[in-house]
């Protein structure tokens, strides 16, 4: 295959900036296990920090009412608009829907999470590997953000996915892994 055909087909799958999704996932391939101890932790923080935000700030153990009560009442009522738009991977996914991008990201994403996940070589019943599998989840919810912002990176700027919105998904990335 020539390289003008190679180049288009990597475009076709990850979009125009098919290099810098092709860097993640060559990479993430290669995570050490302290690295995906790094990326596990940073997974955490997020799903803490939107837990916190989601109850105001106030937080589970801070009683019933501003808390696990209130979390329940403002999903039984559906999030505020707003605030679910503000989401960075909402915001994400609406821009790549907006530029036919949505499927790039799907395939990015797949592929670097089949990379960064251990080897599903394990006999059946084997729960040591299934416990494995599920603590890469982090490890693979990392990779996933960064693939996503790489896909739309020259998007930034066009509409809500701003410069500030690829920082957020591509942080936790950027600041455990070098290289």
């Amino acid at each position: 295959m020539t390289h003008a055909m190679e180049t288009l087909h990597l475009e076709y799958l990850y979009g125009p900036q098919w290099q810098d999704v092709v860097r993640i996932i060559e990479r993430s391939a290669q995570l050490t296990a302290e690295e995906k101890d790094k990326l596990k932790a940073a997974a955490s923080k997020l799903a803490q920090d939107k837990v916190t935000a989601m109850s105001n700030g106030a937080g589970f153990g801070a009683g019933l009412e501003g808390g696990l009560a209130g979390l329940l009442a403002g999903l039984g009522q559906g999030m505020n608009s707003q605030a679910a738009a503000a989401q960075p991977m909402n915001i994400a996914a609406a821009t790549a829907k907006a530029f036919g991008r949505s499927r790039n990201i799907q395939v990015a994403g797949m592929i670097a999470g089949h990379a960064t996940a251990p080897s599903a070589a394990a006999a059946p019943g084997d729960l040591t590997s299934l416990f494995e599998s599920l603590g890469s989840i982090g490890a693979v919810t990392v990779v996933g953000q960064a693939v996503t912002a790489a896909v739309l990176s020259d998007l930034v700027g066009q509409g809500e996915f701003t410069q500030a919105v690829y920082d957020e998904l591509m942080q936790p990335w950027s600041s455990n892994i070098i290289g």
